[in-house]
């Protein structure tokens, strides 16, 4: 199965992203300070001269990474459906690349869907290497911008190790689903897909992901490289439909939010952002006042796509996945948190 040389953030998960680092003051900055964590569009940030923009750092392809792969991974050098950017995707973690050698120092394969949800044993690896890039991001006078789109399960245990400014990004999670489906080649499930079916199975034995897991009747044990987990999961779930990777998605989106939410600073709504002229100024100003930071956000559009097209009764298939992430023991109830999105 090929890959696309990097997920993007509206695909697999609502995004999050971390800024590390008061722009608004003088003081010298640590790895507890201010963190902006995910935006809508990774070139706003890397248009600012006070950043270090890093594209997904639990992105699988940072573990063979060379200077001559991250200059062939482009939005234009895939069916990416982004806009054209200035630099290649993972063009900030040029530097740290060291010669002969492949992959960004401290990054581990498991960084990208194994570890999705934290485990018992912590995320000591994951803050080890962030704090690395944010380290780099200081040395070279910049703050770390950290554009995640897999660190929604590892969110809470983030924010406690490293502190920062986050900000959860949040998509109309139907059209989020019809996203990943519509990369599908001729009828097989597409990769987008797959990594969810494939994070409900690699998912820590007795949380409530694995318990869903097992309802689902994902295979326990898999093998170590990512194209044999996700052709194994493929098969496991043979014959499948539309309803299933749905219901899949959506248990991997409620689990998500349930543990990010509480934890960000600010919840951003990214279809409205690309809806509301209101909206951007609000949001540009909420930033501004947050972080000091100045990003323009006038170019966000956001596609949308027929639901109707797909025979699945959604609401009806999403009331059933909440009911048994709940009999998982999953704790789905809103907690109280400072982050309030912006608009309401």
């Amino acid at each position: 199965m090929a890959l696309p040389p990097a997920y993007t953030r509206s695909r697999l998960s609502a995004s999050l992203k971390c800024w590390a680092g008061p722009l608004a003051t003088r003081q010298r900055p640590d790895e507890r300070t201010r963190a902006l964590k995910d935006s809508p569009e990774q070139r706003q940030f890397r248009r600012n001269p006070f950043t270090t923009s890093f594209y997904e750092p639990f992105g699988e392809s940072l573990a063979r990474c060379t200077p001559k792969r991250i200059e062939r991974q482009t939005a234009q050098g895939w069916n990416s459906r982004h806009p054209p950017l200035t630099l290649p995707y993972a063009d900030e973690y040029r530097p740290l690349l060291r010669p002969l050698l492949k992959g960004v120092p401290g990054y581990r394969r498991q960084f990208a869907l194994a570890r999705y949800f934290a485990t018992a044993a912590g995320i000591g690896p994951e803050i080890r290497y962030v704090s690395r890039l944010i380290r780099h991001a200081q040395r070279h006078g910049t703050q770390a911008v950290l554009g995640f789109s897999r660190s929604l399960g590892r969110a809470a245990a983030l924010k406690q190790a490293l502190g920062g400014y986050h900000v959860l990004v949040r998509r109309n999670p139907l059209q989020q689903w019809l996203s990943c489906r519509s990369y599908r080649e001729a009828r097989s499930p597409s990769y987008f897909e797959l990594c969810h079916f494939l994070i409900l199975a690699l998912a820590p034995a007795g949380t409530p992901a694995r318990r869903f897991a097992s309802i689902l009747g994902l295979p326990r044990r898999l093998p170590r490289g990512l194209p044999e987990q996700l052709s194994l999961v493929q098969d496991a779930i043979h014959p499948w439909s539309d309803e299933l990777s749905f219901r899949v998605f959506t248990a991997v989106s409620l689990l998500s939010y349930a543990v990010a939410e509480p934890v960000a600073d600010l919840v951003l709504d990214v279809d409205r952002l690309g809806r509301s002229r209101q909206y951007r100024e609000c949001v540009r100003a909420r930033i501004l006042a947050d972080v000091g930071l100045r990003i323009d956000f006038d170019d966000c559009r956001v596609p949308s796509h027929d639901p109707a097209l797909v025979p699945v009764d959604f609401a009806a298939a999403e009331r059933d996945v909440r009911l048994r992430l709940l009999a998982c023991d999953a704790e789905l109830a809103p907690l109280p948190a400072q982050a309030i999105a912006v608009g309401e």
